[in-house]
């Protein structure tokens, strides 16, 4: 690993074996896992910003979400409003609307980051709190550009042999969206009928590509098919998300691998641990706070990108302050210095709703307590973990290793 180009090579190697696993359980799973796969790898990908910012940087976050709504709004707009990319004049797509959502947000970490790199502790947390309200907030106050409250409706750009879905104002709407212990409120809560997608939208047949609490048919059916878009090419939207989201996670992962266990990332760890003595060393601690804050902004924002085309929706409602919670939860259940604790942290955040969900339906829970109970178990998990093992899940197996270790190279 000493030798040069090494580290970068088994930083790929790495990111390849992750993306081919998944690849293999993605191929393998039914439609509802797919999208389970989705919203992990998607939260994955933020969190691996929130490694850098707050594990790495020690700075205190409750932004990120915000920074994932720029993201998603730059992805929106660019894919929804040009047709060609500019200067290059090649025609619009996914991958290039992708890439200005990451320009957008590397754009506004420089912001923030100048804005960060002189506040510590109480009045920086104040400071991406107000992030975490406002910037959605902009949203109802330029409805011309942003869709207000209602958000925009995205034609996402599936491959070929997808289905592209239109908007009919004449029609019936259709209300399935993501369950609320997801992202929060429901995104589609206030959105105008003119705004929405319809069932007549749809082939005979096939399912909405807005995700909701089932996206199988009422039936229960969970046949590959029941979600063919396409009609006659077998393209089931799920697996199409989280094929697009594990490779979007995966490229983050490799550039991130390459910061953490880089010359990068230890200025950080040294500016964290120590300002002062980082700065005797050389190392200018305002420049790597802001390098931090650029690097969380360009991994939220492609999270956000890949939000939109899940959702195929982009709006204020599924931004609020309850996402950048959660990331900030997982980060810290899954070891926020870790970025297989960042994977851990997504995966917890998928399952403990189904968790909850699934107790509800055998309890009888009413709706009121189904909806907050996930909050409820996010603050009492980040209590204990504060107090048990501060470290999270990864910092604590490391620490039991380590003391394993240390008896047995301590017997004769």
């Amino acid at each position: 690993m000493r030798r040069p180009g090494m580290r970068l090579v088994g930083h790929l190697a790495i990111a390849v074996a992750v993306w081919a696993l998944l690849t293999v359980v993605n191929n393998n799973v039914d439609p509802l896992m797919n999208y389970y796969i989705a919203l992990a790898a998607m939260y994955a990908t933020a969190m691996f910003g929130m490694v850098i910012l707050v594990g790495m940087s020690g700075q205190v976050s409750l932004g990120n979400g915000a920074l994932m709504a720029i993201g998603a709004y730059s992805f929106a707009l660019t894919s929804l409003n040009w047709k060609t990319v500019p200067l290059l004049g090649v025609p619009m797509n996914g991958w290039w609307a992708m890439v200005f959502a990451a320009i957008g947000g590397v754009l506004f970490g420089l912001l923030v980051g100048g804005l960060a790199a002189r506040l510590k502790g109480p009045y920086l947390a104040g400071l991406t709190l107000g992030l975490a309200v406002g910037i959605p907030a902009i949203a109802t106050r330029f409805p011309e550009v942003f869709g207000g409250e209602d958000g925009l409706m995205l034609t996402v750009p599936y491959p070929d042999g997808g289905y592209e879905p239109v908007v009919d104002a004449s029609s019936p709407t259709f209300t399935d969206t993501l369950p609320d212990t997801q992202v929060g409120a429901s995104p589609f809560a206030s959105a105008s009928s003119g705004d929405l997608l319809t069932l007549d939208n749809y082939p005979s047949g096939s399912a909405s590509p807005m995700p909701s609490a089932s996206p199988f048919p009422a039936d229960g059916s969970t046949d590959p098919g029941s979600t063919d878009v396409s009609g006659d090419h077998g393209f089931v939207i799920e697996h199409w998300q989280a094929s697009l989201a594990v490779l979007v996670m995966c490229i983050a992962l490799f550039v991130a691998l390459n910061l953490v266990r880089g010359r990068q990332g230890r200025r950080w760890r040294a500016v964290r641990d120590d300002p002062v003595a980082a700065a005797v060393s050389g190392i200018w601690p305002a420049g790597a706070k802001v390098s931090a804050f650029v690097f969380s902004s360009f991994f939220a924002a492609l999270a956000g990108g890949v939000f939109a085309q899940i959702l195929s929706y982009v709006g204020p409602g599924a931004f609020g302050l309850s996402l950048s919670l959660s990331l900030l939860v997982g980060v810290v259940l899954g070891g926020r210095s870790s970025l297989v604790g960042a994977m851990i942290g997504a995966v917890l955040l998928v399952w403990l709703p189904e968790l909850v969900a699934s107790l509800s339906d055998e309890r009888g829970w009413s709706e009121q307590v189904t909806n907050n109970m996930p909050n409820l178990l996010y603050g009492l998990l980040v209590v204990l973990v504060v107090l048990a093992v501060p470290g999270g899940i990864v910092g604590s197996v490391q620490a039991g290793v380590a003391r394993a270790r240390r008896r047995a190279s301590s017997r004769p």
